[in-house]
Formats: structure tokens, C-alpha cells, sequence
């Protein structure tokens, strides 16, 4: 048992060879300083750290990427370097093409496997993979996909979870003119979350390759260990809703294609061609999702738009007196200090009637008025951190 924790754990340095990892951390990068630019093009100021796109990379997914390990793990699920293979070029394709909106588990997951099952059924050469590891035609090809339904259910599920409750934190807004040429608000999401899975890979090819790789032996059958970068992305356009509204109905629709997944699953036990109809139905049924958001979108009336009794709020910057008095996006300023504003030059004014204290009258996203007031002191915004709609 100690050899096998100690070869699990220097497993964890195998994700390090694989370049899907590398592309998915580029990527990210670049997305942060794309972020800063356009919001500083947008209000002259950056909103978030460029590095923001990164801390998200390596968080909460982790935590999910262990756990899933644990599950695979003691259900003795083990994939074939062949299809890990198949499983980085499609990643890195799906990043170059359509970035974070395009590394949705349903796609990596579900285009690598019928990929994989092609070069099975039609005898397709993995070399030098398959000559190293397990030959291609050793394997129980059904009960392989069927085991992998049931991952890209759990790994669904999983990105459910992440849209409703990360996706829309610390969103970023833009401002952007609608087809008619007004200046409207909106927000961008873009997260990417990494999930390292540990999976055994049957044979000891890598061995052969890497003397350092992690082998063990349960029962007859060698194994290598392997942690394998799953990559979950997520990028939509909001302008008609707030963001955490959107993301709660992204999030059930996805919830509810992982249920459908995984009815498949259960049906292909029976039926095992049923498996192939599993990964084109979880494929499509994303991009349905994504279509039908957009759409969406599309034919509903904008939110964030200049109001005619009032200056429409964006957001705030973190440490400023807008967050202080907690100003939320969607909500509309009607008076400072007493006195209505209907613009930035409004504002201003008022703002001078008293540089010590500052008290709003706030109409919030239900439509009720409430009053919010700070102190102001010598460091803070004299604009009080807000981004707005004019």
C-alpha cells in the first residue's frame, strides 16, 4: 500500500509532460491582460488584476479534480494513453478556436471519444502509443465507453456547480454600443477552471520512456498513473440580466444535460451503442445551451442602459466608497446629498456640496429606493469608484 502512495504521488508530475496543460495556462494568461485593455478602453481604469484568470485557473477546481480522482479511483476506471493523446490535440484545438467558450467538458470529453472509438473501429494506428502501452484491440471497447458516460456526467455536473457559483463572480463590465449606436452596458464571463484527474493507464510503456514514471502492479495487470489535465471552460456576453441571474440559468440547463447524460449511460449497459448517442447528444445539447443564451439575449430588451431619472451603475472598484456602501450592478442612483443627478457632471456637483460624507438615495434591482451613505476621506475616488452607464 506505501509503494502504491508513493507512486501515486510521484504520478502527480506526469501532468507536467502533457501540452494541453501549457496551452490552457497561456491562454488564461492572455485572456487577463485582453480583460485589463478592454476595461481600460471601456472606463479608463483597470477593474481586476490580469491576473485574476489564473487564481481562478488553479482554484476551486482543484478541490472537484481530487475528489473526482477518489471516485474513478475506487471504481478501478483507468483510461489508454491513445486516448489521452486524443484527448490534449482536441483540447489544444478546441482553446485555439473558440477559447474558453469551447473547452466545455461536453466537447473535450464527448468529440475525444468518438474520436477514440473511429480509430478503434476502423482500425487506425495509435503508434507509437499503442505499441508502448495496451494494443487498442485488447480493450473492452464497450464497457470503456460506457465508463466514459458516466465520468462526463459526474464532469458536467461538476461544471454546473462551477457556472452557478463562480462564474459570475468578480464579472467584468464593458461598455458597448447596441445596433442602433447607443452606448449600453453588458458584462463578459470568461472562466477556466483546471480539474487534474488521476487515471491509471494499463501497461508500463512510459517506463520505457521516463524512468522516473510511477508503476504498480494490481493483480496480473501493470499500471502507470497519470494526471490528466481536464480543462473546463465557460464565456458568455450578459446585457440583458444581471450575471448571477444568467449563470443560475446556464447552470440548471447544464445540471440537466449531465442528468440526461447519465440516462444514457444507464440505458448503454443494456444497449451499448447507446454510448455513442450519449457523447453526441452531451456535444449538442451544449451548444444548444450556449445558442439558446444567446438568443436569449439577443431578443431581450438591454438592462444596463442610460436612465432618464437617474445614473445607471455598472459596478464598483474594490476599496472605494461605492463598495463600501455596497453599490451593486443593476442598480440606479437617483440623488447625491440630496440632490437628483441625471450624469456624471451631476455627480460632481453634489459630491462637492460635501467632500467629508457622502449619502445616496439608490433605486435597486426590485425597484425599491434605499438610502446608503460613508465617510470620505482623502484616498478615496472623487467619482466614488463606480463604473456607469451615461
Amino acid at each position: 500500500m506505501e509503494t502504491i502512495i508513493v507512486e501515486i504521488v510521484k504520478g502527480i508530475g506526469s501532468i507536467l509532460v502533457q501540452p494541453a496543460l501549457y496551452v490552457s495556462i497561456l491562454i488564461t494568461i492572455l485572456a487577463g491582460f485582453s480583460r485589463t485593455k478592454w476595461e481600460r478602453k471601456s472606463f479608463r481604469v483597470r477593474i481586476h488584476s490580469p491576473w485574476q484568470e489564473l487564481k481562478g485557473f488553479f482554484g476551486l477546481g482543484i478541490v472537484f479534480g481530487l475528489a473526482i480522482s477518489i471516485v474513478v479511483g475506487f471504481v478501478g476506471f483507468s483510461l489508454t494513453i491513445g486516448w489521452i493523446a486524443i484527448f490534449n490535440v482536441v483540447l489544444i484545438v478546441l482553446l485555439l478556436i473558440g477559447l474558453f467558450r469551447m473547452a466545455s467538458t461536453a466537447y473535450t470529453i464527448g468529440i475525444t471519444s468518438l474520436v477514440f472509438y473511429a480509430v478503434y473501429y476502423f482500425d487506425w494506428s495509435l503508434a507509437p502509443f499503442e505499441n508502448r502501452m495496451l494494443p487498442i484491440r485488447d480493450l473492452y471497447i464497450d464497457n470503456f465507453m460506457i465508463a466514459l458516460v458516466f465520468v462526463l456526467a459526474l464532469l458536467l455536473a461538476v461544471e454546473a456547480f462551477l457556472i452557478q457559483f463562480s462564474g459570475a463572480s468578480q464579472a467584468s463590465p464593458m461598455l458597448r454600443k447596441s445596433g442602433r449606436g447607443k452606448l449600453i452596458g453588458a458584462f463578459r464571463l470568461r472562466r477556466l477552471w483546471l480539474l487534474p484527474l488521476l487515471c491509471f493507464v494499463p501497461g508500463q510503456g512510459f517506463a520505457a520512456l521516463f524512468d522516473w514514471w510511477p508503476i504498480f502492479q494490481i493483480g496480473n495487470q501493470t499500471f502507470s498513473v497519470m494526471i490528466l489535465p481536464i480543462v473546463i471552460g465557460f464565456q458568455q456576453q450578459i446585457q440583458s440580466q444581471l450575471p448571477a441571474e444568467a449563470t443560475h440559468k446556464i447552470a440548471i440547463r447544464v445540471t440537466s444535460l449531465s442528468i440526461l447524460i447519465a440516462l444514457l449511460g444507464v440505458v448503454s449497459i443494456v444497449i451499448p451503442v447507446v454510448s455513442l448517442l450519449a457523447f453526441v447528444v452531451a456535444i449538442g445539447g451544449r451548444l444548444w445551451v450556449s445558442y439558446r443564451h444567446r438568443n436569449e439575449e439577443q431578443s431581450a430588451a438591454f438592462k444596463f442602459t442610460p436612465q432618464k431619472d437617474g445614473i445607471m451603475v455598472l459596478g464598483a472598484r474594490e476599496h472605494t466608497p461605492a463598495s463600501r456602501m455596497e453599490i451593486l450592478a443593476g442598480e440606479v442612483i437617483m440623488e447625491v446629498n440630496g440632490k437628483a443627478v441625471l450624469n456624471r457632471e451631476d455627480l460632481y456637483e453634489a459630491l462637492n456640496e460635501n467632500r467629508a460624507y457622502c449619502k445616496l438615495k439608490v433605486r435597486d434591482n426590485k425597484g425599491e429606493p434605499r438610502i446608503v451613505q460613508t465617510a470620505l476621506y482623502e484616498e478615496d475616488s472623487f467619482e466614488l469608484g463606480l463604473f456607469m452607464v451615461e
